[in-house]
């Protein structure tokens, strides 16, 4: 019986660490042989069996379009829906603003008929034979408002403020275009390394299922092993099925930015994440904040919409201002047997009425339009108070990426290390399958933590630069192409 005993010990011995090797790992581990070709053998049959193979083969094609951030950039500022409507609100300001300066001319009108007469004519009581005459006549009309009591000036600059403001819009459809392009590109090239994550992951862990299961039927393993790594297979197969997910979205969102077809399928060209130093991290909050005032467009913006409101307010003044005006006629009028004679007519009136409804109704009008005014600058301080806010968060996102990003990194170090231990001593016949699970899962969440760090580090770089106005497509694509 003791030699059957210590047969079957010295077969466990022999099986296991051949057996550790071809199933547990592949290639990429830094401690296995790259032309270990059983253990490739031995995936690749696993993986025909997966049911998710053909997903992703569909999301991971060949038909993708290989993209960087910097011609997305491009295509985005081209193609961009939301540009092209603050384009064309701007251009309609610019000739609102053209016609209320259009209104310091005069309006020049030109009147004439021509009248067939005939028949008989009674005169001095004696009744004329029969006649027939054509009388013509001609009216030209210049008429000058002179401002209309000073409306016409404030309701110019109200126009003025109102392209200002568009103006300003137009350039912030830039700024947030540039802000979410770059964003969703780092979203789908994360998605991109999680997906290469999991994907690997999940091959690793049905090894491991086949391996726990070959071993159960052995006589040499556990049910609870195999249980265990029937349960690491379908948290691996969700995971790969989440980063999936989240790279289709990331790449209708970016489509969707760019002005594109939202179905088109791209694939960033980055082969990793790298950090990348878009602004000095080490900038005072305070220095943003004062940026934020000055060189946000859509707080220029407000603060324009704010000045129009104000001109509207002093248009309505105007209601108790005396409007003259100045009024000029050429007229020619004869008949066709006779001649046509010139006269000449120069008037000027001036006309005065208390408001409109004897003062109460434009009174009322003006405490409206101030009540008005009031709230958009409370909106205003409120806009700003929210922009300090994000620019807060997104400050400390940033401090904490940076901070955790050789934590983390040494961390990536430490699991892998943890495995190769935990694999010696499994070989060894010192430790358990599960030692070797729990440390290959520790490893791909180091991996992915690590990964999405780097992108939390970057994009808090570039919502900073959106926050305060600063945002800019040329420094983002020199940054990007000296990565």
């Amino acid at each position: 019986m003791r030699i059957v005993y210590c047969l079957i010990v010295f077969i466990f011995i022999l099986i296991s660490p051949c057996l550790a090797k071809d199933v547990l790992f592949d290639s990429p581990i830094e401690f296995m042989p790259k032309n270990n070709c059983k253990f490739k053998e031995f995936c690749e049959k696993y993986i025909n069996d997966l049911e998710i193979e053909n997903f992703i083969k569909q999301e991971l094609s060949n038909d993708y379009v290989v993209v960087s951030l910097d011609e997305c950039l491009d295509v985005a500022l081209k193609n961009n829906f939301n540009i092209e409507i603050k384009n064309h609100n701007y251009k309609s300001s610019k000739y609102e603003y053209q016609n209320a300066l259009s209104k310091f001319l005069p309006t020049l009108t030109t009147t004439s008929y021509i009248a067939d007469y005939q028949g008989q004519i009674l005169v001095g009581g004696v009744l004329n034979d029969r006649f027939h005459e054509t009388a013509i006549s001609v009216n030209i009309t210049a008429e000058h408002k002179l401002t209309e009591g000073g409306k016409q000036v404030f309701q110019a600059k109200a126009a003025k403020y109102f392209q200002k403001s568009k103006k300003h819009e137009f350039n912030f459809s830039k700024s947030n275009t540039i802000y979410l392009t770059a964003k969703y590109y780092y979203e789908m090239l994360l998605a991109k390394i999680e997906i290469e994550i999991y994907y690997r992951n999940l091959i690793e862990r049905n090894a491991q299922l086949a391996y726990a299961v070959s071993l159960e039927k052995s006589g040499f393993g556990m049910m609870f092993d195999v249980v265990r790594s029937k349960n690491e297979s379908a948290i691996a197969k969700a995971k790969l099925l989440r980063a999936l997910t989240n790279f289709r979205i990331s790449q209708t969102r970016l489509a969707f930015v760019m002005g594109i077809n939202v179905d088109t399928s791209m694939m960033p060209c980055e082969q990793d994440i790298v950090k990348i130093d878009y602004m000095d991290k080490n900038m005072p909050v305070e220095t943003l904040f004062e940026f934020a005032k000055t060189k946000r467009e859509d707080m220029l913006a407000f603060k324009d919409i704010i000045s129009y409101e104000k001109q509207l307010k002093n248009v309505m003044y105007t209601d108790f201002m005396p409007k003259p005006l100045l009024n000029f006629q050429e007229q020619f009028q004869g008949t066709i047997n006779t001649s046509i004679r010139p006269n000449y007519i120069a008037a000027a009136y001036l006309t005065w009425m208390p408001g409109e409804n004897v003062f109460m109704g434009t009174f009322t009008k003006i405490k409206a339009q101030k009540e008005k005014i009031k709230a958009k600058t409370l909106e205003y301080q409120e806009k700003l108070r929210d922009i300090e806010q994000q620019i807060v968060s997104s400050y400390s996102t940033l401090k904490l990426a940076d901070g955790e990003l050789p934590i983390l990194e040494n961390r990536v170090g430490y699991s892998k290390k943890s495995i190769e231990l935990a694999m010696l001593r499994f070989n060894g016949g010192k430790g358990i399958l599960l030692d070797v699970i729990e440390a290959q899962s520790t490893l791909v969440e180091a991996k992915v933590e690590y990964s999405s760090s780097v992108i939390k580090y970057n994009v808090s770089q570039l919502e900073l630069l959106y926050q305060t106005g600063t945002i800019n497509k040329d420094d983002i694509q020199e940054k990007y192409a000296n990565k």
